[in-house]
């Protein structure tokens, strides 16, 4: 029980890391749109890179937060059936959209991981202005996959959990 703990602790902080890494890059999209926007308007001279950053930065920004969302219950969700349905079915219900949850991470992990090494066997540039190499900015989406299965393994635990309570609560008043 204590390694869980500490695993935990581990896992809560590195996600942290990745939305405080995140939420950086979302400063580098605005100064580079400042930037380009400035550069295009005051001195007709466009900048190359600054779409190109953007993009990039936005792929990253998705695939480093998304765990950390997730694991402050932020995503969007349609809880319209959920309203209506009583907790102890509420938590059976996002127990299972959790599960569902890491299968769909763990195919991401596993396409993900092998788009990104036959990418960086391959040595593959993008098509783009700054032709840079791909697999680094491929790598993301397997990582930050990685830390969405887990965190979605931890949500489908807790609300296994709530299911569980729920249960026994009813079998002590029945």
């Amino acid at each position: 029980m204590k390694a869980l703990k500490r695993f935990n602790s581990v896992f809560d902080r590195m996600v942290d890391i990745m939305f405080y890494a995140a939420s950086g890059l979302g400063s580098v999209i605005f100064f580079s749109v400042c930037i380009e926007l400035f550069m295009r308007n005051l001195f007709n001279r466009p900048q190359i890179w600054s779409v190109e950053v953007t993009e990039y930065a936005m792929l990253y920004i998705t695939f480093l937060g998304a765990a950390w969302v997730l694991k402050e219950e932020g995503h969007v969700r349609v809880d319209i059936l959920l309203l209506l349905i009583n907790p102890k079915s509420q938590a059976l219900l996002n127990s299972i959209t959790s599960i569902l949850g890491v299968i769909v991470c763990a195919v991401l992990v596993f396409y993900g991981t092998w788009s990104t090494w036959l990418h960086y066997q391959k040595v593959l540039y993008t098509f783009t202005a700054m032709e840079l190499l791909k697999w680094p900015f491929l790598i993301v989406i397997p990582f930050g996959s990685f830390l969405l299965l887990i965190q979605f393994i931890r949500s489908a635990f807790a609300y296994w959990g709530k299911f569980k309570s729920y249960e026994k609560a009813n079998k002590r008043r029945g």
